[in-house]
C-alpha cells in the first residue's frame, strides 16, 4: 500500500520547538514591560527620566513586540509550508522516475540499473556487490557513449554464470580513457516511487527494494 508518512510527526516536533521559542520571546517582552512601567511608577519627580533614554527604551519595547508577531507568523507559514509539501510529494507516488542511485534491484533476470558517462570512455566495468559487499559479477565491454544513460546489462548471473536471488545489489561503476585514466561515471536506477516521507523539512521518497532517496536525487519523471 503507498502512503505519505512522517508529515503530522515532523509537523508536530516543529511547532513544538517554535512554541518553546514563542513563549520565551513572550516571556522576555512581559519582564521587559513590567521593568519600564515600574521605572515609570517610581521615578523622582525632580529628576525625571531623560527622554532620549525614555525613548531609547521604547523602541528597545517595540523591537522585542514586533520580534514577537514575526515568530508567530514564522509559525504559521512553517506549517503551511509542510502541508504544501506533503501534498506535492503524493503526487509522485506511483510515478516512473529516473535517480541517482548505486543500487540495482534484481527481479527475474533483469534489472533497473543504468550508468551515465560525461565524456567519451575508452572502456567501462561495472561490478556488483550483494548484501555481504562480496563482488558476485563483474561486467566489461560495455557501451561507452558519453550524455546519455545505459543499461549495465546485467543478466542476474554470477562470474560462474550462476543466476543469484531476486533483490537490492550495489553496483560501481568505473570508466577510463585511452590511456587508463580514470573518468567520471554516474549511476542511476528508472523504478517507481511507492512511498513519499516528509523529514525535517524535506521530501524523501522510498523506491522499490526499501531505497530511501532524498528528492532532488530525483533526475527525470515519466
Amino acid at each position: 500500500m503507498t502512503t505519505v508518512t512522517g508529515t503530522s510527526g515532523t509537523a508536530t516536533a516543529t511547532a513544538s520547538g517554535s512554541t518553546g521559542s514563542l513563549s520565551a520571546l513572550s516571556a522576555d517582552y512581559t519582564r521587559f514591560l513590567t521593568l519600564l512601567t515600574a521605572q515609570i511608577q517610581n521615578q523622582d519627580p525632580m529628576e525625571p527620566m531623560d527622554s532620549t533614554t525614555f525613548v531609547s527604551q521604547l523602541a528597545q519595547l517595540s523591537q522585542v513586540e514586533q520580534s514577537v508577531k514575526t515568530n508567530s507568523n514564522l509559525e504559521t507559514l512553517s506549517s503551511q509550508f509542510s502541508a504544501l509539501n506533503a501534498m506535492s510529494g503524493a503526487q509522485m507516488i506511483g510515478r516512473d522516475v529516473t535517480v541517482s542511485s548505486s543500487t540495482a534491484m534484481l527481479e527475474k533476470g533483469g534489472t533497473d540499473a543504468h550508468y551515465l558517462l560525461p565524456t567519451e570512455a575508452a572502456s567501462v566495468k561495472i561490478e556488483v556487490y550483494d548484501s555481504l559487499d562480496r563482488v558476485v559479477r563483474t561486467i566489461s565491454d560495455l557501451p561507452t557513449g558519453a550524455g546519455e544513460l545505459h543499461s549495465i546489462g546485467w543478466d542476474g548471473t554470477d562470474d560462474l554464470g550462476e543466476a543469484v536471488l531476486d533483490g537490492p545489489y550495489r553496483i560501481a561503476v568505473s570508466a577510463a580513457d585511452s590511456e587508463g585514466n580514470a573518468l567520471e561515471a554516474y549511476s542511476f536506477r528508472k523504478t517507481q516511487v511507492n512511498e513519499v516521507l516528509f523529514s525535517n523539512g524535506g521530501l524523501f521518497y522510498t523506491l522499490s527494494g526499501d531505497e530511501t532517496v532524498p528528492s532532488e536525487a530525483v533526475m527525470a519523471i515519466r
